[in-house]
């Protein structure tokens, strides 16, 4: 079983809208369970990223941990 796949497969056809919301839904419940899928979300976005793309988002993660 590739969790990679059937979490990007299950997300593929959704709308921004809607995959924002999975993302808020996971952020404000802090389900166990969704950590992985948002894992998966961030490697996937962080694999499309240039350099200067992953510089900002590092700046958003360290804001976010500090």
């Amino acid at each position: 079983m590739d969790i990679r796949r059937i979490v990007l497969d299950n997300l593929k056809n959704r709308s921004k809208d809607e995959i924002k919301g999975f993302i808020q839904d996971a952020v404000d419940t802090k389900e166990e369970n969704a950590i992985p899928g948002l894992g998966i979300i961030f490697e996937a976005a962080w694999e499309k990223m240039n350099d200067a793309e992953k510089n900002n988002m590092m700046d958003y993660v360290m804001r976010g941990i500090s």
